[in-house]
Formats: structure tokens, sequence, C-alpha cells
């Protein structure tokens, strides 16, 4: 395929805005009819699909993209599509055209790159036939654990004027935070994140946060976090629309109600 099918054009510019910017299907509807690559066509409207949970259309604009050889901006970003795809087959009992889809899909990968660069598709493929057939996959999300006991995450910081409005400062409490979750007591933790948490970019720490609030049963700051993390999402590939990476953990996906998704995908993104 011609990459030069994958440069942005002024239409596909405008449609992607409009779609982070909530106007879903004005977006849609203008990204139809832009001069851009029906493969990144697809890939958005596989992105919107997921999110409406119409899981049936989700997984046949990926199956009609991911084997593209789209040059993705982040290399994740297809993991995570194929984490949604799964996820999706399995709502609605797809197994079967998913298994037969990863066979088609992996056979293709085979074809394009040689047996140096194959590892990370061979294990992609294996991890998605192991969550089809409902067996432990060895790319899960690390258990949440709620502690007790232990040093205070407050015995890890140094800063000497507490700033709760300060970039610089929330960004080293981000940093701190991104290695102590799962490691000191719980409640503390999450009283440092509720703090600074207006101030956090790092969308792991909104994502731990998240995990640990549904772990404990609180389904307010669950979403609250999942908001914050919307909110401040930074798009790593330019023609995403919204973070596909929560479908990487289960235990989010499955607390997201329809209507809070429909919240989530008409939200105003950056």
């Amino acid at each position: 395929m011609n990459t030069d099918d994958y440069t942005q054009t002024t239409d596909s510019i405008e449609a992607v805005r409009q779609i982070r910017q909530g106007h879903i299907d004005e977006g849609l509807a203008m990204l139809e009819t832009s001069e851009i690559s029906k493969t990144i066509i697809n890939l958005t409207k596989a992105e919107v699909a997921y999110w409406r949970e119409d899981y049936k259309n989700a997984m046949y604009y990926d199956e009609h993209s991911l084997t593209d050889d789209y040059n993705w901006g982040d290399p994740l970003a297809v993991t995570h599509h194929l984490r949604a795809y799964v996820y999706a087959a399995m709502n609605i009992g797809s197994i079967s055209r998913a298994k037969e889809f990863l066979d088609y899909y992996i056979a293709q990968q085979h074809k394009r790159f040689t047996t140096g660069f194959m590892a990370p598709f061979n294990d992609i493929y294996k991890n998605a036939m192991r969550r089809l057939d409902s067996k432990p996959a060895k790319d899960e999300p690390v258990e949440i654990e709620i502690y007790n006991e232990g040093n205070a995450p407050s015995k890890f910081i140094f800063y000497g004027e507490d700033d709760t409005s300060s970039p610089q400062v929330a960004e080293g409490i981000s940093r701190i935070l991104s290695i102590m979750w799962n490691k000191v007591p719980t409640m503390p933790i999450l009283d440092l994140y509720e703090k600074y948490a207006h101030n956090i970019s790092l969308d792991d720490n909104h994502i731990m946060a998240a995990r640990t609030y549904i772990k404990i049963g609180d389904t307010e700051h669950f979403e609250q976090a999942i908001l914050r993390l919307v909110s401040n999402w930074m798009p790593s590939d330019k023609f995403e629309v919204m973070p596909m990476k929560l479908f990487v953990f289960n235990d989010v996906i499955a607390n997201l109600t329809p209507s809070f998704k429909n919240l989530l995908l008409s939200m105003e993104k950056k």
C-alpha cells in the first residue's frame, strides 16, 4: 500500500478534531468523504464503535484495517485495538470469527516481517487466542492489591512546599505515584492521588487509581478517575479518537456502563 495514502489531509484533520471534540457523527461523516485512506477511516470508525458497544461493526472495521501496513505512531495501538477486538468477540459470541481473523492477521505479519521481527506479533496472537479460549494470557495487567500496613506515601516525598496547583510538583508526585501503586498502604496513596489529581497528566496514575477504586467498591471515585484520564488524554497516534488503552484492563472496561461510555466518547478532548 502506498504510504502516501496515510498523509494527513486538511479535511481528515478537521474530521478527527470534530470527533475528539465530541461531535461524533458530524466528524465521521466528514471523515467518510475525506481524501484519507479507507484504512484510517475504518480504524477511526472501529474506535467509535467499540465505545458505542456496536461490537459487530467494530470487529468489521478492525478486520478491514489491522492487516494493512499503516505505520502506527504508537506501536502499542494495534495491541489495544486487538484487545478491544477480542473483548467484542467474547461479548457477542463471535469466537470462531475472531479466531479466523487472528489466524489471517498473524499470517499477514509473517509475510511482511522476517523471523527476527515476529516475536511481538506472535505473542499478541497467542495471548489473544488464549483469551478467546478463556485461558490466562501472559500479558494481563497485575492484579490490584489492597494494603493496610507499610510506609505511607508521604515517607517518600521531599517537597518542602505543599503546592497542589504547581504542575512541577504534580509531575514529581505523579512519578512517585507511578512506582508506588500496589506497594504502599492503599488509602494514603489514594489520598495523595486525589490531592494532586487535578494536575496529574500521566494516564497510568489515573488508571491505577480507577482500578483501586473498583477494588474497594468506590464507583463514584472510579468514574472521576476515568473522567480525568479522558479529559487529559493525549493521542499517541494522529488518527486516534479514544484512549483504546483502557481495553487492556478488564476490570475497568467491565465497570464502564453504556451511558458512561457515551459520556466519555462525547467529552471534549485535547
